[in-house]
Formats: structure tokens, sequence, C-alpha cells
């Protein structure tokens, strides 16, 4: 197949630099399935410059990177140049940090929800506290109302791997967008995370 891909190229540009009077009009250079298939994929995987993962961006997502490296204090949040901030379907947004830790996954998220409630105006007990899997690795996933009653959602996940500890986070500042959807739309973007070695 590298064979038959690479004559393709080369007979392209062979045609492209015959003289124009030797040459009548013709149909573009034929692509294999394969290239046509890849293509698309590749330009859809964001792999982060400070944070060593990647993300194949389902569909509807678009990524941005963080312009500097989080030094692991605080709760950043959407607008912070440290988080890589995704727009997601419906207003959806989502947006990633990373620092390394000493802490196991229990540790680490008492730490990111004590941040958060002392950051934003977040409860200091999340409503919701799933285990999940990020990346393969073990995961929790936590939901709570900030403030609590205002039935603003936002979620955290938080997952450890080989000494870094990670945070995935999830809001809709548009108001406008359902719940459930945002649940699912944001679930769909952890699946697609791979970390780095």
């Amino acid at each position: 197949m590298p064979v038959l891909a690479a004559s393709l190229i080369m007979i392209a540009l062979l045609a492209g630099c015959a003289s124009p009077a030797t040459t009548r009009p013709s149909a573009p250079p034929a692509q294999s399935p394969a290239a046509t298939a890849s293509t698309p994929a590749a330009a859809r995987i964001f792999t982060s410059r400070h944070y060593r993962y990647t993300e194949a961006l389902p569909a509807g997502w678009t990524g941005g990177q963080a312009t500097q490296q989080w030094n692991g204090t605080g709760a950043p949040g959407d607008d912070d140049s440290v988080v890589d901030l995704f727009q997601g379907p419906g207003g959806l947004e989502a947006w990633a940090i990373a620092a390394p830790t000493k802490e196991n996954l229990a540790a680490y998220t008492r730490t990111t929800t004590r941040a958060a409630a002392a950051a934003h105006p977040c409860p200091a007990t999340p409503q919701t506290d799933q285990a999940i899997t990020i990346g393969g690795a073990p995961a929790q996933l936590l939901s709570m109302q900030c403030p609590p009653g205002s039935g603003f959602l936002v979620e955290l996940a938080v997952t450890t791997h080989d000494g870094t500890a990670f945070v995935f986070a999830s809001q809709n500042p548009s108001g406008t967008g359902s719940q459930s959807a945002d649940r699912a739309a944001f679930r769909k973007f952890l699946a697609s995370i791979r970390f780095q070695r």
C-alpha cells in the first residue's frame, strides 16, 4: 500500500511539472481509500502542549491550548490561561489542567473539591461522586451545582496517572443547554482521552 501511495504521489508530481503545451486537462489524482479515511481523523486529534494527554475530539467539539502551564495550586476556571479550553455542542465548555502529585486518587479528589469550594461558589461536598475510568486509569466524576441550589451544573473528572493529577471540568455558561445532554456530551469527551507516556 505505501508503494502504491508513493507511486500515485510521484505521478501527480510529474504531471504537475509537465509543460502546459504537452498536457491535457485531466481528473485530479486519485487518493487511496486509506488516505481519504485517515486525513479527517488525524486533524481531529488534540494534543496538549503542557499536560501529556490527547483528545480525539468528538463531533461538534473544538479545542484551544493553554498559554501557560498550571503550577498545581488553586482551581483554575474556563477563563484562565493555564487551561486547555474546549467548546462543545449546545454551548458546553470543558477544560483540562494537570500537575505532578504524590497524592493517590482519593486524596487528590478531596484536594480538588476543597480548591473548587475555596475559589468558586461550589459546595464543599459534591452532589454525586461516581467511579469511572479515563484513558484506562481509575477516576472520580463529581457533579455539583455552583452555587448550591442554582441549577448551574459543574462536573469535575479527576484522575492520577504516572505521578500526574489530571482535572477535566465542564459547565454550560450559556444556561440554555439540557443538563442530560451536557452530561452525555462530557462523558463522550472523557471517553476520548488518552494519556501520553
